[in-house]
């Protein structure tokens, strides 16, 4: 895979980093919310890498193909936590930044491929 088609998959809203998915994980069995389909997920493929690519496991990169309520559920996971200060053990000196803004990004993703499923079925 070449580097631009990579990278462009990788700023598309339903791709996600191993380390932030090991994250969302932790953070979604504090709350008591299940997390088999995000580790279904890392038990899956990887995207392919560029063969330039110097990263190792910690880089990969995944497509998620989650149900929009389930998404919706860990947005709201991450609105409790983030209002609290919560934070995983590896977020303790960064927070949760960045992950609000991503699954919201995913979660309306969903929702826009379900508007446009209803309205080609209308």
């Amino acid at each position: 895979m070449d580097w631009d088609c990579y990278k462009r998959l990788c700023d598309s809203p339903p791709v996600f980093s191993r380390w932030m998915l090991e994250q969302t994980i932790a953070l979604a069995q504090a709350h008591n919310l299940p997390s088999d389909q995000l580790q279904l997920v890392l038990a899956g493929r990887a995207l392919e890498k560029p063969v330039d690519h110097i990263g190792g496991d910690a880089t990969d990169m995944f497509t998620l193909r989650l149900e929009l309520g389930y998404a919706q559920e860990i947005v709201d996971v991450i609105i409790r936590a983030s209002a609290v200060g919560e934070h995983t053990p590896a977020t303790k000196n960064r927070g949760l930044g960045g992950f609000l803004e991503a699954w919201r990004e995913y979660a309306e993703y969903l929702q826009r491929q379900t508007d446009n499923r209803h309205s080609e079925d209308g």
